[in-house]
């Protein structure tokens, strides 16, 4: 059984994927949302994949043994490890932002574990309602994973899999670009093109880290990324702001200063983002 944990923008549209694929797939939720997708189902809008409509178990806790993706929020994690360990699952790979949290996620008790990435934009509108806005979904996990159930259960379902470097690499090959485009819309208010205005300094820094951390980056790669994104985007962090929901500030920015320390790296345009998006919460 593969069980994914978060039915959020990510959860959900692989879910509906995978269970549209004809694939066996449960959700792990809250009590109130795993009820609503009960009697609902999961409706997906797809740029990709159409229109999905299709019937999903959901359940407060995950099938005991099964595989499971973790689809939340890093900062949900201490909220979930309990029952995630108690589940003695098979093999967990995790979809979260960062990189902080890959110890913990290795400290869950599956013999198989890892961090990966996922490129999607999507959202959940309401609980079991999705809209899935790119017209790609590509999920990243280290060589160590070729030929785990996780990655070839979704490539049967028809998903984009790709395997190899280290978990490490996998990580910061999302976070070097993640990270800036979630700073700067976040602490501007505004759309990705206007708030790319004052970028440099931000993203030298950023560049600086995840060389650092071993994943030789140059300024140039997060602009070339960065000028390819459609000007108006936002990030989920820009709209978790706004909205003020809870944030992934310290994966997406407090755990680069702290990386940032230890690697010797002076970081003020990322204390100064990292300032802005605080005052904003206030």
């Amino acid at each position: 059984m593969l069980s994914i944990y978060g039915p959020g923008g990510v959860g959900g549209v692989l879910a509906a994927v995978v269970r549209h694929a004809g694939i066996d797939v449960e959700i792990v939720a809250t009590e109130r949302t795993a009820a609503t997708i009960n009697e609902v189902g999961l409706n997906l809008e797809s740029a990709q994949y159409g229109s999905i409509q299709v019937d999903v178990p959901a359940r407060t806790e995950p099938t005991p043994g099964s595989a499971i993706i973790v689809a939340t929020k890093a900062y949900s994690l201490p909220e979930i490890a309990q029952n995630i360990e108690e589940s003695a699952p098979s093999e967990i790979v995790s979809l979260c932002n960062g990189v902080s949290h890959a110890e913990r996620i290795h400290d869950l008790g599956a013999s198989r574990a890892t961090c990966g990435a996922i490129r999607i934009v999507s959202e959940r509108t309401s609980p079991g309602v999705f809209l899935h806005h790119s017209k790609f979904t590509m999920i990243d996990v280290e060589e160590a994973a070729r030929g785990w159930e996780i990655p070839e259960t979704l490539e049967r379902a028809g998903l984009t899999v790709r395997v190899g470097g280290t978990e490490a690499e996998v990580l910061w090959n999302k976070l070097r670009f993640l990270a800036p485009m979630a700073l700067l819309t976040a602490s501007t208010g505004k759309s990705l093109g206007p708030a790319m205005v004052q970028s440099e300094p931000l993203i030298e820094e950023v560049a600086q880290i995840a060389t650092a951390s071993g994943l030789e980056t140059a300024p140039d790669d997060i602009y070339n990324f960065l000028n390819k994104i459609d000007p108006d985007s936002d990030s989920s962090l820009g709209r978790d702001v706004t909205a003020g929901n809870p944030t992934e500030i310290d994966a997406l920015g407090h755990d680069l200063v702290r990386t940032a320390e230890r690697a010797g790296i002076d970081t003020p345009a990322l204390a100064a983002a990292i300032q802005a998006i605080e005052s904003r919460l206030a």
